[in-house]
């Protein structure tokens, strides 16, 4: 989520002891090493898409047995009071870096990520933007995940943070307007931090994510999302004005369009070809500028388009009344390969192991499909 500020210290503090006794208590065995193999990167899955051990975006969210394990952990979630979508034990090696990158696909258009250091030391650097700061054990922390950011682990220590993915309630972003009052890395002399004591007899209720992801995407959605990455076009100086307004038509028609198809089909099931169709019209239309029409001068306007609009804007395969034989259509590059495609055989699910739609040959979770 963009933030006002790169980041933001809570006034929550943990017990760090105890946290530490807990993610102690897994081998090495337990760590998965990072899904996009960052090296030195390794997690452990707390809420997961049906729990499980995985790092999928959408479905519904549910305790994983690890977390089951962890009292205290199930204890610092539930004390934020919100619904709560993916979490992990996250570890970064000595030397080892969390690689610069931005979050800008549609799970972390509104969501924050909170982190509480469990084990770290002063040389373990987090970077956003232009700022940067050390994140101390027990402490809480957001930031904006829509800027460029990294970390780097200069200790000889493995980093731990628990991470939790939220969308917000107003009581949780009232706190962090409370923030805005002062500077965000210190605690404000009106609001100091409130410590989370362990509760032997504490009830620990979570509310996870039932529904993240739309089968369909509703037009008032796709209009403002489109009109947020027009915004960010038109804002970025150094696109060349014709390229940018050639790119805002492109996505106005597809906001259009999509607008003209739900009036008819809604989200069932006989209107998903057509919604693919324009999809993919879309796609290898606004292709063209990938390189051309930016957003910042690190992302250019094709990606946002892709993870922020094209690529969530179906999600078929949540509709749990569709046969097991419907899937999503795949977004390939062009108009012969789409024809071909719908001649020949039922279209392929869209997955992370598809071809990228840019036609570079890469996997779309080795090329635009990279996610943090």
């Amino acid at each position: 989520m963009q933030l006002e500020n790169e980041f933001y210290k809570l006034p929550l503090t943990f017990d760090v002891e105890r946290l530490k006794r807990e993610v102690l208590q897994f081998d090495e065995s337990d760590w998965a090493p990072h899904h996009e193999h960052f090296e030195g990167n390794s997690a452990i899955p707390l809420i997961s898409v049906g729990g499980g051990f995985n790092n999928e975006f959408k479905g519904e969210m549910s305790q994983t047995p690890a977390l089951t394990r962890c009292s205290y952990i199930q204890q610092a979630i539930a004390s934020f009071g919100e619904v709560v979508g993916r979490s992990r034990l996250m570890r970064l090696a000595p030397g080892s870096e969390v690689p610069l990158h931005c979050d800008i696909n549609y799970h972390w258009h509104k969501r924050v990520r909170i982190h509480i250091p469990i084990v770290t030391e002063e040389s373990v650097i987090f970077h956003c933007g232009e700022k940067q700061v050390h994140m101390a054990a027990g402490d809480c922390w957001i930031f904006d995940s829509w800027k460029h950011h990294k970390v780097i682990n200069n200790s000889d220590c493995f980093r731990v943070h628990l991470v939790i993915d939220i969308i917000g309630s107003s009581r949780f972003w009232s706190m962090i307007r409370d923030r805005s009052t002062t500077s965000p890395s210190v605690a404000a002399p009106h609001n100091p931090s409130h410590f989370l004591a362990y509760s032997n007899d504490r009830p620990t209720p979570l509310k996870t994510e039932k529904f993240n992801f739309p089968v369909i995407m509703s037009p008032s959605e796709i209009e403002n999302l489109t009109n947020e990455l027009h915004s960010q076009v038109m804002a970025f100086s150094l696109n060349k004005a014709d390229l940018a307004q050639e790119f805002i038509r492109i996505i106005k028609d597809f906001s259009l369009d999509w607008q003209e198809l739900w009036s008819q089909f809604e989200a069932k099931k006989e209107g998903w070809p057509f919604y693919h169709q324009l999809r993919q019209r879309t796609l290898e239309q606004a292709s063209v500028f990938e390189k051309t029409v930016r957003v910042n001068e690190q992302t250019s306007a094709m990606k946002v388009l892709v993870h922020l609009i094209i690529a969530p804007s179906m999600s078929t395969e949540l509709a749990q009344s569709a046969p097991s034989t419907v899937a999503e259509p795949a977004i390939v590059s062009s108009a012969k390969r789409s024809s071909e495609i719908n001649r020949k055989k039922p279209a392929k699910s869209m997955s992370r192991n598809s071809p990228c739609h840019c036609g570079s040959g890469e996997k779309f979770k080795h090329c635009h499909g990279k996610v943090s």
